[in-house]
């Protein structure tokens, strides 16, 4: 925990008026004014050693408020003498209502309704039994007239009765993170035995169309060089997903129909390619992304500085319209997704046909054959056209020449949740012994035990399997494979530090992790993993930093964009940054109601609605989330 200089200043600030939800009492607290420095001396001492995992955190449980700490040996540091403790100052978020006027309490010491401090004593008192090195108390109680649903506890440190310390709790989800994903390494064909019939049984292809001003109509011979270049002919399309974009001048109602109705023309013209039905998915917006980004190193960078509707009427001057051209031309197009499945006779064979094929191509022994069609009758369970017991009826005998099926079996069984973490570890550690040596086994082992250990960590010797993972280079596998395991493994060694409050040696083990996740190809979904991560570990900043990069995005999935922006969005210095004014455009448009929920409660899920101090994050909401 950091001592935040610009939570001092409260001290020092004055209120003009407040509501029934605020009191004028300070109990027996004392203000330490200009002399905060000294008489907040030990407590400031001690706030400036503490690990950052070391945390406050308090609930509000039916109409008790509760205030827990993460380290119960750093607890008692904090408040060691008997007129050091706590107190709560509950706010509600009508305090920050959508006018001018003002509600926060006029109080030096509170900004809404300050409940009854606790001292040394009466902590220990308020004690409550929870895990072993951590610490919760019971901190008060709300008036029995008030609602709770709109309403926030907020924190504050006292030494010998002066009050040194108020902040509130900015809710972060940092409980959600896993591992990142190591699929098991399956046994497919060499290179050299790919041969055409044998590629990319099911793909997905990424690409952008632009678009003309004002043109929306597509025709197949707008769409055929496209189509013949990306080589489409062996292949149906399965689904399409199209985010369509426009400029940004004019008005939102038509650029939405402008959007939708460039969307559907692709679909039509694609469509016109095969018989089959093509499934569409279409999302649309105005590309104030871009537009914003393009502006603030340009000679209209002023533009940044306005609401988007003061934008659009500076856009309906022809002459400044006509300038802009360059830039918004750029902003018309269509980020496009094309699911594809190849042409294959095999698909459209039934499972009796199937099982008949791969037990022919055993018996005449073509294990390259019966690869690919094992690889065909796993994409038909996985669609659900085939029964998962279906490998069951597969004869596949446990012999060394049908070494690569088997590896194959025992991975999708898993990976499909078709067996147990426990089956799969003793499945390959049979084929271990009669594969031996096998470097994708000893990898898919590997990964196994990691999740083994992640579960249960007394089972699995440690030491033992870090020596295993580092043994996969020589072995032939991959590097940016071996990686992976290796920040898993560090992950789960983090934790157990963590838990052991071995700062130092998880520090470490987190170092080791930042460093060596940049090499490797990670997508949305492992950056946010990773960012969880990292907030879990209190190192917000790591967090901030790894996804700063894709939330500047246009196509970032929303999961990314709303989870930096809880990480950032009460740092003023952030909000008054127009590139970083963008990102919250960007998370307004794609998803307006998500966008106000960061302003909830921080019990209904919100980051917390004391956002609403900040003018401009006030003027936001108020535009898109006062309805």
């Amino acid at each position: 925990m950091k001592i935040n200089t610009l939570i001092l200043a409260l001290f020092f600030q004055a209120g003009h008026s407040y509501s029934q939800s605020t009191n004028r009492e300070n109990y027996d607290l004392r203000f330490p004014g200009k002399e905060i420095s000294k008489k907040c001396s030990d407590l400031f001492t001690t706030l400036r050693s503490i690990p950052n995992e070391a945390r406050f955190s308090t609930f509000i449980k039916g109409d008790s408020i509760l205030l827990t700490h993460s380290d119960e040996e750093w607890f008692w540091k904090l408040l060691p003498g008997k007129n050091d403790g706590v107190a709560i100052d509950l706010l509600f978020k009508d305090q920050y209502s959508c006018d001018n006027v003002q509600r926060l309490a006029t109080s030096w010491s509170h900004k809404g309704f300050l409940l009854p401090p606790l001292y040394h004593d009466d902590i220990k008192k308020n004690l409550i039994p929870v895990k072993k090195g951590y610490v919760a108390i019971y901190a008060g109680r709300i008036p029995s007239s008030w609602k709770t649903e709109n309403l926030e506890a907020n924190y504050m440190l006292i030494e010998n009765k002066y009050l040194c310390y108020y902040t509130n709790i900015v809710n972060v989800d940092y409980h959600g993170w896993d591992l990142l994903k190591n699929g098991l390494y399956y046994d497919t064909l060499k290179s050299e035995q790919l041969e055409e019939k044998y590629r990319d049984l099911s793909k997905t292809l990424h690409f952008t169309i632009p678009f003309e001003k004002d043109k929306w109509e597509y025709k197949e011979s707008d769409i055929r060089p496209l189509y013949d270049s990306l080589k489409l002919t062996d292949y149906e399309i399965k689904a399409i997903r199209i985010h369509a974009f426009t400029s940004i001048e004019g008005t939102t109602i038509r650029n939405q129909k402008l959007q939708g109705l460039r969307a559907e023309s692709i679909v039509k013209a694609l469509q016109s390619f095969q018989s089959e039905k093509l499934e569409s998915t279409i999302t649309s917006n105005e590309n104030w992304v871009e537009f914003l980004e393009d502006i603030n190193e340009s000679s209209y960078r002023t533009l940044t500085t306005l609401s988007k509707e003061e934008i659009k009427d500076k856009l309906k001057s022809p002459d400044l319209l006509n300038k802009l051209e360059p830039i918004l031309r750029r902003h018309r197009k269509a980020i496009i997704e094309l699911d594809l499945e190849k042409r294959v006779l095999y698909l459209k064979s039934n499972g009796d046909e199937l099982k008949k094929y791969f037990n022919q191509q055993l018996t005449q022994h073509n294990i390259e054959e019966a690869l690919y069609l094992q690889q065909i009758i796993f994409y038909k369970i996985q669609r659900h056209e085939l029964p998962e017991q279906f490998l069951n009826e597969l004869e596949l005998p446990e012999k060394l020449e049908y070494g690569s099926l088997l590896i194959n079996d025992a991975s999708f069984r898993y990976e499909s949740s078709y067996s147990s973490l426990s089956e799969a570890i003793g499945t390959f550690e049979k084929l271990n012994a009669l594969l031996k040596n096998n470097p994708k086994i000893k990898y898919n082992l590997c990964a196994l035990r990691l999740r083994s250990w992640l579960g249960s960590p007394a089972l699995v010797n440690y030491e033992e399997l870090k020596k295993e993972i580092d043994a996969l280079r020589k072995m032939g596998i991959p590097e940016l494979l071996v990686r992976r395991l290796r920040i898993n493994y560090n992950i789960i060694l983090s934790e157990i530090y963590l838990d052991q409050k071995k700062y130092a040696e998880k520090d470490k083990a987190v170092e080791f992790i930042y460093d060596s996740y940049k090499i490797l190809k990670l997508n949305d979904e492992d950056l946010l993993n990773l960012a969880k991560y990292f907030a879990h570990n209190s190192q917000f900043d790591l967090s901030e930093r790894i996804l700063q990069p894709r939330a500047k995005s246009i196509d970032v999935s929303e999961d990314i964009l709303f989870y930096y922006l809880s990480l950032t969005i009460f740092d003023e210095r952030n909000t008054k940054n127009a590139s970083y004014r963008t990102i919250m455009l960007n998370a307004i448009n794609s998803n307006n109601e998500r966008y106000c929920t960061l302003f909830y409660p921080r019990e209904k899920g919100g980051v917390t609605f004391q956002l609403l101090s900040d003018t401009y994050l006030k003027k936001t909401y108020c535009e898109n989330c006062n309805k």
